[in-house]
């Protein structure tokens, strides 16, 4: 398989592919406002302990007290306080106990509040949830993971080898020092004594610093290492012989990489290329379009059908249709085809997004069982390329699948509201006016990129000019010393005027590079109006937004007033149907037709629409997470205020009255 890593560098964020088979399998954008913490260590402070929850939290100097569940406290949990008690903190001056892996130290022993402790971040912070935390502490390096306070000696299951393993492992355990422990990486298979000794003095700095920054650190909380950035992070975790190439547009961050390379794997240093071309790196590499698509909600399927992607609180949907597709097929053989198809775009999609936590695809229904395991088994073997931890349940009687993957960070599209890397709300993203905020900052990025290949290459044939201009001073001096051997006149005087032909070549190719670098600025200057345009209708539309959101907290309180007069309809003495027996039979009938309708329409009396909203969570959401059937609810003051009446949406029929 063909497999490259691109990497995009701007002013204030950088890009990062995984394309593979010329396609683009994995995007990270990196700026200010969204850094990777992945990996760095803090030296926090304990503000809560929970054993209800069996968790502590702990504040790191985040906005959100992290989250350390006791299943992520190590063994040696003991040792760790012992090591940080120490005025000059010291790996070596802690004893470690040999029976250190048996040990099982009670949390609510060795945590307690405003204690400091040293802790590792193992997921970001998402949405309102801090980032989670363990005690457990790792660099990794290359070819190993160094763990201190450790005795582990250990390689990679990956490594499938015994006779490679047991080699790895004596080798990784003759180089350790006393207190450290190693986990041998699945890219050292192979590698010599001399590759992994390097790898380890090279860990081995890293953690003498941070004992250095913890016997300086006055205050907690306080960040004591940082580990590498995105792009780094990916090159050292990801970068092996399977990739044909990294292809970088900033010459400092290829230079910094290509060190890298030469240093830990010198056969593969030609596989590291710069991007010198003003057509921007993305585009060059055909995957601009394909990084576009990522923040789209509607993805298009090759035979005309399509999927639609949405984000809730709780979960990822996708929903699965048709379209144009099945012209000549059989309806069963068509919705096999598409679901196949939507199976392998999925899984693609979901890994492109980094889409994490509970994943549920609506497929079209398939009544073969066969057909329905054939998807299942589809997307199941997709799914065991991703690294993320992924598990797919098989498909159920209603066509769902339901996903879980590892999610370490927020989505892509959660995060950023287009493949530029602009960060943007994203409660309002379909508003007009966001999009067009979009659009205009993606142009903005993309002038950008533009501009800076531009002032590159005027640059470039601004060193062609003087160095030409070096050589006719030259070889004009050498024509004038060099009078007595007519012979060599004639040759010195050609070479001049050649010269100076080649300069009047270059100087007018210099005047294209500043026309075009002219143009270029001319149009990134219109796309910042654009952009400061759209940002001002933005605002205005917010405005407005906001006194929309105060006449519904007016009608908010309007629909309790009428909700209180609902209860009394649904409990008066003059009513001959509680509200409960309304309740019970629309929740009878949504059970019994949820395989035929997956959406209705509900028609009910304002009274009863309020009792039905009231409830936390409400009827209407309680219906499609139990059922997964979208219940749309209208209300008619011609219904009487106990019964009801549901409606299909796509034609208006009624289906049922009661």
């Amino acid at each position: 398989m063909s497999k490259e890593i691109i990497v995009n560098v701007a002013d204030t964020r950088t890009r990062i592919a995984i394309v593979e088979e010329g396609k683009l399998a994995e995007l990270y954008i990196e700026n200010a406002e969204h850094k990777r913490t992945i990996g760095n260590l803090y030296l926090g402070i304990v503000r809560r302990v929970m054993p209800s929850i069996r968790a502590a939290f702990v504040d790191i100097g985040q906005e959100q007290d992290a989250f350390l569940h006791f299943s992520d406290l190590s063994e040696n949990l003991p040792q760790l306080k012992d090591f940080l008690s120490q005025n000059t903190p010291k790996v070596e001056s802690v004893s470690l106990p040999n029976n250190l892996h048996d040990q099982s130290p009670n949390p609510t022993d060795h945590l307690r509040r405003n204690q400091r402790l040293l802790v590792q971040v193992k997921k970001e912070p998402i949405a309102n949830k801090g980032s989670r935390i363990s005690t457990d502490l790792s660099m990794a390096g290359r070819f190993i993971v160094l763990v201190p306070l450790s005795k582990v000696v250990a390689v990679s299951r990956k490594i499938e080898k015994d006779k490679e393993r047991n080699r790895l492992k004596a080798l990784a355990g003759s180089l350790v020092p006393d207190g450290f422990g190693v986990i041998v990486r699945t890219v050292a298979e192979g590698r010599d004594a001399k590759s992994l000794d390097k790898d380890l003095r090279l860990l081995l700095e890293r953690w003498r610093r941070v004992e250095n920054r913890l016997a300086q650190a006055t205050n907690a909380p306080t960040l004591i290492h940082e580990d590498v950035d995105m792009a780094s992070s990916i090159i050292r975790d990801q970068f092996s012989d399977e990739f044909d190439r990294i292809l970088i547009d900033n010459k400092a961050l290829f230079h910094s990489v290509r060190s890298y390379v030469r240093a830990v794997a010198p056969s593969m240093v030609s596989r590291v290329e710069y991007h010198s071309k003003s057509t921007p790196i993305f585009e060059a590499a055909d995957i601009q379009q394909g990084a576009d698509r990522a923040f789209k909600d509607r993805v298009e399927l090759p035979s005309g059908g399509y999927l639609f992607i949405e984000r809730t609180e709780a979960m990822h949907v996708v929903d699965v249709n048709s379209g144009r597709s099945g012209r000549g097929k059989s309806q069963s053989q068509n919705s096999l085809d598409v679901n196949l198809e939507a199976a392998r775009v999925i899984a693609r999609q979901v890994r492109l997004r980094d889409l994490g936590g509970i994943i549920v695809v609506d497929f079209i229904d398939l009544r073969d069982e066969k057909a329905r395991k054939k998807v299942y088994d589809e997307l199941k073997a997709l799914f065991e390329e991703d690294r993320a931890i992924t598990k797919v349940l098989p498909m159920s009687d209603f066509g769902l699948v339901q996903i879980t993957r590892q999610r370490l960070r927020p989505s892509l599209t959660s995060s950023f509201a287009s493949s530029s890397g602009v960060t943007v709300d994203s409660d309002d993203e379909s508003d007009t006016y966001r999009q067009r905020l979009r659009e205009a900052q993606s142009r903005l990025a993309r002038l950008e990129n533009r501009l800076q290949s531009a002032q590159e290459k005027v640059k470039e044939r601004e060193s062609e000019i003087e160095q030409l201009k070096r050589q006719a001073d030259r070889a004009a001096d050498d024509a004038s010393t060099d009078t007595s051997d007519d012979a060599h006149e004639r040759p010195a005087s050609e070479e001049i005027s050649a010269l100076n032909d080649e300069l009047e070549q270059v100087k007018q190719a210099l005047q294209v590079e500043r026309s075009k670098h002219g143009q270029t600025r001319s149009a990134r200057d219109k796309a910042k109006t654009e952009a400061r345009k759209a940002k001002k209708q933005l605002e205005a539309a917010e405005r407005e937004r906001d006194a929309q959101a105060k006449a519904a907290e007016q009608a908010k309180a309007k629909a309790a007033e009428a909700a209180q007069s609902a209860e009394a309809v649904a409990h008066g003495a003059e009513s001959t149907r509680p509200a409960d027996e309304v309740i019970d039979a629309l929740d009878t009938w949504v059970a019994e037709h949820a395989a035929q309708h997956r959406a209705v329409t509900l028609r009910v009396h304002p009274f009863l629409a309020a009792y039905l909203t009231r409830a936390v969570p409400s009827y209407p959401t309680q219906w499609f997470m139990r059922h997964f059937v979208r219940v749309h609810l209208e209300t008619d003051e011609t219904v009487s205020p106990l019964s009801f009446a549901i409606d299909a949406p796509d034609t208006g029929a009624t289906l049922v009255e009661a």
